[in-house]
Formats: C-alpha cells, structure tokens, sequence
C-alpha cells in the first residue's frame, strides 16, 4: 500500500478509474487512498492493483519524457532556423558592402569637363577649319 503514497492525484484517479470506484475531481489524495484501499477488489487482488498501478505511473512518466523531448527539439530547431537567418542577413550585408566599396566613383559621380577649358578656342579670322578638327 505503500506505493500508493508515492503515487500522483492524477495516477491515483487513473487507477480509481480502472477499479471502477466512483470518484469526484474535488477528492483529495487521502480520499483517493482510503477509497481505493477499502475496495473489495483491491483487498482480493493487491498484487495486480499494485503492477497496474505502477504501469499506470510509467505510462504518465513516459508521456511527461516524450512531451518534454518534443519541446526540446522544437526550441533546438527553432534556434537552428534563427542562426540560419542570422548567418543569411551577414552574409547579405557582407555582399552589399563589398558591392558597394567596387564600385567606381565614375558611376556615382561622373567627371565633368567644362568644354571651354578642353577645347582650344577659334578664331575664324585666323585659324583654319581644318587645322582646328584635326587636333580634336
């Protein structure tokens, strides 16, 4: 009987459930013990009330474990696609500023000339049309 203290409220309703011993939500732990205790099934067959009991409490265990695992993975794979991101944006930001820093100031900013100061001046009453296309 002693196995039934080490029990939980939820595993001690499981196996009042089983015994077909009728219970309510607002029962306390005690109540759930002296009930299942004071049954005539429980006094005939102690041994099996107490493996199911116990297989009762390893089903709940291994629910607890599986759900806890979920949760795990699901915040590790969560985790994961964020370093993905994270490592996507410095990369982007990497290639933008390398873009950036190759391309020629030309392309920004073209040079300009004033055509007054490239080109010679003519003069049409000295100066030969000809000579003045030739050295442009």
């Amino acid at each position: 009987m002693v196995y039934l203290s080490k029990g939980k409220k939820i595993d001690l309703f499981n196996i009042a459930s089983e015994l077909h011993i009728d219970v309510t939500s607002n029962d306390k732990i005690i109540d759930l013990h002296d009930k299942i205790t004071k049954s005539t099934f429980f006094k005939d067959n102690e041994q099996f009330v107490k493996d199911t009991f116990n297989n009762i409490a390893d089903e709940r265990k291994k629910l607890e474990e599986a759900e806890v695992k979920k949760v795990e993975t699901e915040k590790q794979h969560l985790a994961e696609e964020r370093a993905f991101e994270l490592e996507k944006l410095r990369l982007q930001n990497q290639n933008s500023t390398a873009i950036t820093a190759n391309a020629s100031p030309i392309d920004i900013n073209p040079t300009r000339f004033h055509l007054k100061t490239v080109v010679t001046t003519f003069n049409p009453d000295t100066d030969d049309m000809t000579l003045f296309f030739n050295d442009v």
